[in-house]
């Protein structure tokens, strides 16, 4: 405030109005305006005691009618109305100009009005009734304190982030646990939160993670792709903390604090093993907190949020939003792209060219050039297996790979009993099947080339000389076959020697040695 009599006092001892305004911090028109008024006004100095600058601004200032004679608002009806959605100042402003023409009485105008209901706010301690309106806003962050699950197999121990979502106007409280603070997590538990209070507020205040917040600055604000993605899905707006200002989060601050001190502590002993078996009793605890009296206000965080907050939150939308996390990886040489140690293929056509992952909890989907090229099932199976789509594999790669054994012996059975029982013998003639798969081919293109018929007959014969013939045996034999169709003789070859003629040759050693 301006010292009037300050500038009156250093006038009369003959300062200049230049030195006045230096040593009374204001400006040399100032200091003459008073001097000018005052002088018109008979103020003089020494001027009373009881007149304090106060007074001297109404005697110098006062116009032709006095502020009190204007209508006195009612703040207090004012305060109520703020905390109703979409309620301004400037409404309620309008609402009491209305109200005194209709009296035919005088108004403040507004900026009197908003600084008479500051001034009164402070006197009513309603700070906090101004920043957190019903249903508005939603706040949240990580809780520092972590907990921990145990693997049953492994005796592992794993990390459990605690992420806390705060209503500041009833404080009510949500907690989850996640094995991570991704941005898959920091999604899913938004989405969580909003489930939970079955609602969703317009505004959304996190911390400047980067899951979160790519840049915050005075002249910028950029957000994670997937987490505008999500808000403009749901309808918020995401208005960040300021860097290093925790009290523009004070609410989810202090809701960090209870988690910690009522949840997280209390349980710092049990032992999980599973992050579901977590939750439960991290929920558990959680619903013990809601329901807890206030010690400095009336009611409970959940009394309050159903009976004034609930309500007042914008609905869901019919359709959950489907959380994915995107990046763009090169694909290698074997086609193969790698999400958790898992792989999973992509067209082969593709091999050394740029594709964006889209990951989600269920599905993994690829795209090049903003077109899907594939699409598989997410696979939590063992670390390093590999997922492939046969339409991806280049020509050569699905022959090899589509051949088995099960797949040879369905084969042969369809042609004859011969087929089959000589396929089945050369696949268990060698330690490891998979070096018997080169000579399974080579009878199923004697198949192609000399007709199914045939080929039955050669390996039926191959079978009488010999239980476990060869791909040579039976290549001979078709051939011989085809050459001559009616020789219907077993032994063809005379170096052909079946089982008998061994058992006779030792039979005859036998009787020699006798």
């Amino acid at each position: 405030m301006i010292r009037y009599r300050e500038i009156i006092r250093l006038r009369s001892k003959g300062v200049s109005y230049r030195n006045i305004a230096y040593s009374c911090g204001c400006s040399k028109s100032t200091a003459q305006t008073v001097i000018k008024k005052a002088t018109a006004a008979g103020l003089c100095w020494p001027l009373p005691e009881q007149i304090d600058d106060a007074e001297v601004y109404r005697i110098l200032f006062a116009k032709g009618r006095r502020s009190s004679e204007k209508v006195e608002p009612d703040f207090e009806h004012v305060n109520r109305e703020l905390l109703r959605r979409g309620v301004t100042l400037m409404l309620c402003w309008n609402e009491y100009c209305k109200k005194c023409i209709d009296e035919n009485r005088e108004p403040y105008q507004y900026s009197a009005f908003c600084r008479h209901y500051r001034a009164w706010a402070k006197t009513q301690n309603v700070v906090a009734h101004l920043e957190h309106r019903p249903a508005q806003s939603m706040m949240v962050d990580w809780a520092g304190k972590t907990m921990q699950t145990l693997d049953r197999d492994t005796g592992e121990i794993h990390k459990v982030y605690v992420f806390v979502a705060c209503l500041p106007y009833s404080a009510h409280l949500y907690a989850e646990g996640f094995h991570s603070m991704d941005s898959e997590a920091w999604m899913s538990a938004h989405i969580n939160a909003f489930e939970y209070f079955g609602g969703i507020t317009p505004i959304v205040i996190p911390d400047n993670l980067k899951t979160g917040v790519t840049k915050n600055t005075t002249g910028e604000l950029v957000l994670n792709r997937n987490y505008r993605r999500m808000a403009e899905y749901y309808g918020f707006a995401v208005i960040p903390a300021r860097p290093r200002k925790p009290r523009d989060k004070a609410a989810v601050e202090s809701g960090v604090g209870v988690v910690t001190r009522s949840a997280i502590a209390p349980l710092r002993d049990k032992v999980f093993f599973s992050l579901d078996d977590l939750n439960d009793a991290l929920w558990e605890r959680m619903s013990e907190i809601a329901s807890r009296p206030f010690q400095k206000r009336e009611g409970s965080r959940k009394s309050i949020f159903l009976g004034e907050e609930r309500d007042a939150l914008c609905p869901l939308p019919p359709r959950r939003f489907e959380v994915y996390v995107s990046k763009t990886v090169t694909v290698p040489y074997n086609y193969h792209i790698s999400v958790d140690s898992i792989y999973y293929s992509v067209p082969f056509t593709l091999t050394k060219q740029e594709v964006e992952l889209r990951i989600t909890k269920s599905s993994v989907a690829v795209y090049a050039k903003s077109e899907r090229v594939a699409m598989h099932k997410r696979s939590y199976g063992r670390r390093g297996s590999y997922i492939t789509n046969p339409d991806h594999m280049p020509d050569t790669h699905k022959d090899f790979t589509e051949w088995n054994g099960d797949r040879f012996r369905r084969w042969a059975a369809t042609i004859g009993g011969g087929v089959a029982d000589v396929i089945d013998a050369i696949l268990i003639s060698k330690p490891i099947e998979q070096q018997t798969y080169r000579s399974c081919r080579a009878v199923i293109a004697l198949g192609d080339r000399y007709g199914n018929t045939r080929l039955d007959e050669a390996c039926t014969r191959a079978l009488a000389i010999n239980r476990t013939p060869s791909y040579k045996t039976v290549k001979t034999l078709i051939a011989r076959i085809a050459d001559d169709p009616d020789d219907s003789t077993d032994n063809t070859f005379a170096y052909l020697r079946g089982a008998d003629y061994f058992d006779s040759t030792e039979q005859g050693d036998d009787d020699n040695g006798q």
